[in-house]
């Protein structure tokens, strides 16, 4: 029987409904290996690539590099030498029926709710089927939900997921500023969580977001059942207050793209869109005010302000670290400044969000700690 593999449009992120083809790697009749880089796929948010599903020749290409298509449409024909063209055509045909039956590629799309807490509300999005536990997505400093676009919807497979908007950033309230700010924005996470995930936990989150998770963790050992930390802050000094300042004070969009860049190995993966988003984000009445405060609790002049590593030190679950190896914001650190009951992974070509730049293999390393735990 003939291989006839389908490279369809990706669902990256709960509320992605449609991707723009802007590059293939491969031309029609090259062979392509199983996880090759085939073709490279814009979002409203960023660009990423679609690897092959199978090794074989690219038989037809289908959706032409400017092409706007709905999540789940067909974008190329991966299939053996024995195939036919009228196998081939008869597949395309049988995929443009499928998603004709599916709609207009809304199917599956699911939005962001709001839930109260004592300050206000947390912006939440919850997807896959409801358990006994959930895992618990938290981003980094000025970012949301949609940081983990490409990770929630291939855990929510298998887990029930919940990403959150921190206080200050989305739809989430702002606060404002004091020396209690990191226990408040703790308590509305917590709040939130004990609305909608009673149960036990699995915390991933993003530099300051790991902040906020060593935080729960510690304040909820018996609650929190394992911990993925991607580039956290509260692991020696030395970090970009640079960044923080310079993502406050970028108010157009040519500064704040610099900015932004600085987050990736490859800047070619921010949008216009991605850009644009952030600044209307910012622009929000508090917005401004409740960066800055966030900021100055992370660093000042002197380097981080916080520390993690006697919470994470205490824990009895399953810890683990992922860095990219070329992160400009919060770099590596050093052998000594990491507990000993935590295990590091670091990922090559990575800047500060390998979540985005290399979703497969954070995924890969989410869902291993999840099941050590």
């Amino acid at each position: 029987m003939s291989l006839i593999e389908a490279v369809t449009v990706p669902k990256w992120g709960m509320t992605m409904t449609e991707g723009t083809i802007t590059q293939w790697m491969a031309k029609e009749g090259d062979s392509v290996a199983h996880g090759q880089e085939l073709l490279e796929i814009e979002t409203t948010k960023v660009t990423n690539v679609v690897e092959a599903a199978a090794s074989g020749i690219l038989r037809q290409i289908v959706l032409k590099e400017g092409t706007t298509a709905p999540v789940g449409a067909l974008a190329g024909v991966i299939a053996d030498e024995s195939a036919t063209q009228d196998e081939i055509d008869a597949f395309i045909a049988s995929y443009a029926d499928r998603l004709g039956a599916a709609g207009d590629g809304q199917a599956g799309a699911v939005a962001p709710r709001a839930i109260a807490v004592g300050e206000g509300v947390v912006n939440l999005l919850e997807a896959g089927l409801a358990g006994e536990e959930a895992v618990v997505f938290l981003h980094g400093f000025g970012g949301d939900l949609t940081t983990w676009l490409f990770n929630q919807a291939a855990v929510s497979e298998t887990h029930q997921t919940i990403a959150l908007d921190l206080p200050g950033h989305g739809g989430s309230s702002p606060l404002a500023g004091g020396d209690d700010l990191l226990a408040r924005i703790v308590a509305a996470v917590e709040g939130a969580l004990q609305s909608v995930a009673p149960g036990r936990i699995h915390l991933v989150a993003h530099s300051f977001g790991g902040a906020v998770a060593a935080a729960i963790a510690a304040n909820q050992p018996g609650r929190v059942a394992s911990l993925t930390l991607i580039a956290p802050i509260g692991l020696g000094k030395t970090m970009s207050r640079d960044f923080l300042t310079d993502f406050i004070g970028a108010e157009r969009r040519r500064p704040l793209q610099g900015v932004l860049e600085r987050l990736f190995a490859d800047p070619s993966k921010i949008t216009s869109d991605m850009v644009e988003g952030t600044l209307r984000f910012k622009r929000l009445e508090g917005v401004p005010e409740a960066l800055t405060a966030i900021a100055d609790i992370i660093a000042d002049d002197n380097g981080q302000r916080q520390s993690i590593a006697g919470q994470l030190a205490s824990l009895k679950c399953p810890v683990l670290l992922i860095w990219g190896d070329q992160d400009q914001i919060v770099p590596l650190p050093q052998a000594a400044d990491l507990p000993a009951n935590a295990k590091l992974t670091v990922i090559p070509g990575a800047g500060h969000m390998p979540q985005m730049e290399a979703a497969s293999t954070v995924n890969s390393e989410i869902l291993k700690n999840v099941k050590a735990a």
